[in-house]
Formats: C-alpha cells, sequence, structure tokens
C-alpha cells in the first residue's frame, strides 16, 4: 500500500487563458496558456522554505479528463527573478498517459523561498483536445521546512482547469412519441450546445402563440395538447441565432375548419357523453341529398321544415303541438287514430274517415263533419235497413209517433233504441254495421240526419 504523500509547503497558484478553456473541434484546433508561480505562498511551517525541486504533471490522450493529445507541441519557459541562481526546465513526454515538467535549481544549491520571490513556469501552445470536461493538474515538490541541510520531503498537490465546448451545434429535435392522446403534454429533445439560451415556441389551445424557455435538451410542454401541433425550437449564442422545428400527432383531436369537404364518408364518435356543437349558422343539406338519422334526434328549439316531413309507415310521430301558419291541418290521405282523448278547441274538418275510440269533445262552437245527408223515415209499417258504408253519427228527432233504431254489428245480434216523440237522439254507427229503422205502432213524422265521415251517403231506401 503507497503512503499518500503530505500537502506541499508551496502550492503554485495556476492561472489558464482563456478561462474557461475551450475544446477543439475537426475545423478550429484550439489553443490553452497555463501559467504555474512556485515559491510565493506557503501552506504551512515557517519561512524560509527550502527546495531541491518542483514538478507539474500534464494528463495527456483524448479524453475528456486529459488536456491534449499533442505533448510534443508545448512550448515551455522558466523564469527567475534577477539575482537568483539560474533553474533548469526539462519535459518528459516518455509516458503516452501524461507530459511531466520537472524545475530545479542547481544541483546541491537548495533555494530558500522566503515570500519575497518566486519562479514562474509558463507553459503555452498547448493544443487542447476535443473533450469538455475537468482536469486535474498534478504537481510535487521536494522541501524542507528544518534548513538547507534537510531533511527533504517529497510532497504534492492538484489543480483543475475546465474544458468548455463553445462549438455552436444543434441536432437531433424531436419528440419523445410522435403520436400522443389528446389532453397530454409532450415531451421534446434536443442535441445542442450546452451554453446557448433556448427558447421553445408551441401553440396553445386557443390558437395563440407560446414561449417558453428550455434548457439541458429536454423540455415538456406546459398544456395539454387538443389537435396536432408544430414546435420550434430557437438556440442562441453571441450573435448567432438556430432554429429547428418539429411536429406532433394528436389522436383523436379536436378539429377547428373554416371549411371542410369530404368526397368519402365522415365518421365522428365524440363518445357516449360527447356532441356535435354548431355554435352559429347553419346546417344546409341540398335538395338532392337527404338526411338519415337512425338514433334518436331531440330539438331543443323550433324545427322548420319548409318541405315535406315524412314519417315511415307503423312509425309514430310524437308531438306536443301542431300549429300550421295556413290556421289548418290537412291530412290527404289515410286514416288518423287517436288512441285517447282528443280536444278541438277550434273546427276540425275531415275528408275522409275519422275514427274515435276515445272520447270527442268540442270546446267551441258547432262540430261538423263533412259527409251530411238528410234521410227520409219510413212512409210506413216497413224498416228501412242499410249497411253504414263509412263511420258515421245517425240523428234522429220525432215528433210524432216511436222510431226504432236498431244498430247492429256483422253478423251479431245488436241493439235496438227508441226515440218517442218530442225526442232528440243521436248514435254513433261504426262502418260495416246494419241500421234499421221502423215505426213502432202507428206510423209518426220524423227528421233523421246522417254524418258521413268521408262523405258516404247511408244507403236507406227511398
Amino acid at each position: 500500500m503507497t503512503t499518500p504523500k503530505p500537502p506541499m509547503l508551496l502550492p503554485p497558484t495556476l492561472v489558464e487563458n482563456p478561462s474557461p478553456l475551450h475544446v477543439s473541434t475537426f475545423a478550429k484546433p484550439e489553443y490553452a496558456d497555463l501559467t504555474f508561480t512556485y515559491g510565493r505562498v506557503k501552506s504551512g511551517g515557517s519561512w524560509p522554505v527550502h527546495c531541491k525541486s518542483f514538478t507539474v504533471s500534464i494528463p495527456t490522450g483524448r479524453q475528456a479528463s486529459a488536456l491534449t493529445s499533442e505533448p510534443s507541441l508545448i512550448h515551455y519557459k522558466l523564469t527567475v527573478p534577477a539575482g537568483r541562481l539560474p533553474w533548469a526546465v526539462e519535459a518528459d513526454t516518455r509516458d503516452p498517459n501524461q507530459v511531466v515538467f520537472t524545475c530545479s535549481p542547481p544541483p546541491g544549491e537548495p533555494a530558500a523561498f522566503d515570500g519575497t520571490w518566486s519562479v514562474e513556469l509558463k507553459l503555452w501552445g498547448i493544443e487542447v483536445n476535443g473533450g469538455a470536461g475537468a482536469v486535474e493538474i498534478l504537481w510535487e515538490e521536494s522541501t524542507s521546512a528544518t534548513g538547507p541541510e534537510g531533511p527533504y520531503q517529497e510532497r504534492s498537490g492538484k489543480g483543475t482547469v475546465n474544458k468548455r465546448d463553445d462549438s455552436f451545434y444543434l441536432h437531433s429535435f424531436r419528440p419523445d412519441s410522435v403520436a400522443i392522446k389528446r389532453g397530454n403534454k409532450p415531451t421534446l429533445k434536443w442535441e445542442g450546445t450546452p451554453h446557448a439560451a433556448y427558447t421553445m415556441y408551441y401553440r396553445k389551445p386557443d390558437g395563440t402563440q407560446g414561449s417558453a424557455t428550455a434548457k439541458d435538451g429536454s423540455w415538456q410542454c406546459p398544456v395539454d395538447l387538443v389537435d396536432d401541433s408544430c414546435f420550434i425550437l430557437e438556440a442562441k449564442m453571441g450573435n448567432e441565432v438556430r432554429y429547428l422545428t418539429t411536429y406532433i400527432k394528436i389522436n383523436a383531436p379536436d378539429i377547428a375548419v373554416t371549411s371542410m369537404a369530404a368526397e368519402g364518408n365522415v365518421t365522428v364518435d365524440p363518445g357516449n357523453n360527447g356532441y356535435i356543437w354548431l355554435k352559429t349558422g347553419r346546417l344546409d343539406i341540398k335538395d338532392t341529398a337527404g338526411l338519415n338519422v337512425y338514433g334518436g334526434a331531440k330539438f331543443d328549439a323550433a324545427l322548420a321544415a319548409n318541405g315535406d316531413v315524412t314519417v315511415a309507415s307503423s312509425k309514430t310521430l310524437t308531438v306536443k303541438t301542431i300549429k300550421s301558419p295556413a290556421d289548418k291541418l290537412t291530412i290527404e290521405s289515410g286514416i288518423v287514430d287517436i288512441a285517447g282523448g282528443a280536444a278541438v278547441s277550434g273546427s276540425l274538418a275531415a275528408n275522409s274517415a275519422l275514427s274515435v275510440n276515445g272520447a270527442f269533445t268540442a270546446n267551441q262552437g258547432t262540430t261538423s263533419v263533412w259527409g251530411w245527408h238528410g234521410l227520409d223515415a219510413p212512409s210506413d209499417g216497413y224498416p228501412k235497413v242499410a249497411t253504414a258504408p263509412t263511420d258515421g253519427i245517425l240523428d234522429v228527432r220525432t215528433n210524432s209517433g216511436t222510431l226504432q233504431i236498431g244498430i247492429t254489428r256483422p253478423g251479431n245480434s245488436g241493439r235496438t233504441f227508441v226515440v218517442v216523440a218530442g225526442n232528440h237522439e243521436s248514435f254513433s254507427v261504426p262502418k260495416g254495421w246494419k241500421v234499421e229503422l221502423r215505426w213502432s205502432g202507428s206510423k209518426g213524422t220524423a227528421f233523421v240526419d246522417w254524418y258521413g265521415f268521408g262523405g258516404q251517403r247511408l244507403p236507406l231506401p227511398s
């Protein structure tokens, strides 16, 4: 086990030029000067300090911990004040890992340093290698603190110089992932000069440009992205500025467009809780196109149709209020079935069959049914019989005598009603049922009216 050497009594001061040192590049070599001043600063003990030698070791090679890969190119000079014995300096380059400079006074004439003078070793023309980083420089001395006769002891110390890469480079700007989920923050990376000032420009969700300081080759966007976005990296060093751009694709993004044309299918799936919102303007569908809604359609505002609205057969149209701008609702064909009660506050006109399975109430005016026909009551004791061609109402007013009204379902026995003199009765007659009129007893007089839904007469014999 090697015993560590004690610290130096006369540690040198080190001055580097430039400071920090600059690494060399393929296009531009960089050079450095190092100056060591020895003998003026004392660490421990008392003056004078006698010295037989002082050495400086510079690490060599291409690695970052070495200073130069060309030790033979180093120039060196040792300066001794006037009136002092001359010193010698020798460079030893035999070790490929270091170059050693040994400075010494004449043999047998150790130098006595008392704090009033020093020697200076200057190295220049040092071609700095291309590896940025810190370099440790070792030094040693052979000194005595007890007089010129010794004993002399080998003592050691070290200093550090830093090599910095001041070449301006910028490349490999890229996102961690070229595609991310909507609502996430991307991370971008790059390779660049450590001492440059970096600014990232990005698009904010409201469409405006944002910027932020970036450093250390990595940057996370401060906002969540909702659509595809471009990023610009700016690097400044001195008076030089460089830019790089990259692009990130967002999965399932928000899309804002001024106009859009699609020649193929367009599928939108915002999810169970999503929606498509038309904030202003309108949705136009040309007369040569159609709108198919396969799910439910809900309208919270007015729905205006300037053309026909068709509800397929066996399908249901559910509405609360139907208002016609022409003050009437026209049903040209077919049957309107009202399963519950129907209240008509104005007039009701039916040009075809009107079937009412529940209550029929007219709150204003007189109920008018298209297809009124006056009929003759029987003129003798023989009955008049007919089958209703459509639903209708038989209205009977008897002035004298008693008129029997028989209404019979097809294939079944029916019911018989009587209208005595001075009475007025109305009977609902479904389509296909048989109607029979006869006098009970002696012949009287009566008014018989038929209100047929659809306009057809009740074919009673004359």
